[in-house]
């Protein structure tokens, strides 16, 4: 009698042990109870570091990547905290960022506090497209004004109802050094989204990156 009750015991202990495991462990060793382990205070070489193709919120796409990583390029890049498509939207819609610094949209290094690699900001600008279209793409020299495209935008003046006409020029700087047609559908792209989410009068119409910037033959840039 006395050993089935130890037995019955022994068995009843067992289950709260394994209930129990889950959240406390059952002793042992930490690393053996299943416990979750604090984090480390530093983080590791690699930490903050993504893939290319992930860059600037997915608008890197094969070509692009492929291009951005030869002939010596990195593999995966540090993106600089920026504010997010929807914030920067919000801060465009008001009368003062007409006066106000370029708003940055992605900003790539090769390490936390690195080297840059790629930036690409947004400002308003009272200059507007040539020849009545609603978008120009500006082919430029080197990594520090690799390329521009300004976007007729009209979203009224705020609290005065300024109906004055603007435009949104997109600008950006490339050390990966890619083409004048990864660019221009980097600009391209960048743009869509940030007008998608502002109340322009009249939709820009975007042209086909290949129009305005042919993509390089094979072995050229």
């Amino acid at each position: 009698m006395l050993r089935n009750f130890r037995l019955t015991l022994g068995r009843l202990a067992a289950l709260a042990c394994t209930s129990a495991i889950a959240i406390t462990g059952c002793g042992g060793d930490d690393d053996e109870s299943g416990s979750p382990k604090p984090t480390a205070v530093k983080p590791t070489a690699g930490a903050g570091l993504v893939p290319v193709a992930q860059a600037c919120g997915g608008l890197f796409d094969k070509a692009i990547t492929k291009e951005a990583r030869e002939p010596n390029g990195p593999s995966k890049v540090y993106p600089v905290k920026t504010k997010s498509t929807d914030q920067v939207a919000k801060a465009l819609r008001g009368e003062s960022a007409r006066r106000s610094a370029p708003e940055d949209l992605c900003t790539l290094t090769d390490k936390a506090d690195g080297k840059e690699l790629l930036a690409i900001t947004v400002a308003w600008t009272p200059h507007s497209p040539s020849s009545g279209r609603s978008v120009h793409y500006t082919t430029t020299v080197g990594p520090e004004d690799a390329g521009r495209l300004l976007v007729a935008c009209d979203v009224g003046g705020g609290a005065e109802g300024s109906r004055e006409g603007r435009s949104l020029e997109f600008a950006m700087r490339d050390y990966f050094t890619v083409s004048d047609h990864s660019h221009a559908k980097l600009l391209i792209a960048s743009a869509k989204q940030i007008t998608s989410k502002l109340d322009c009068r009249e939709a820009p119409e975007y042209p086909d990156p290949k129009v305005v910037a042919p993509p390089p033959k094979r072995g050229l840039r």
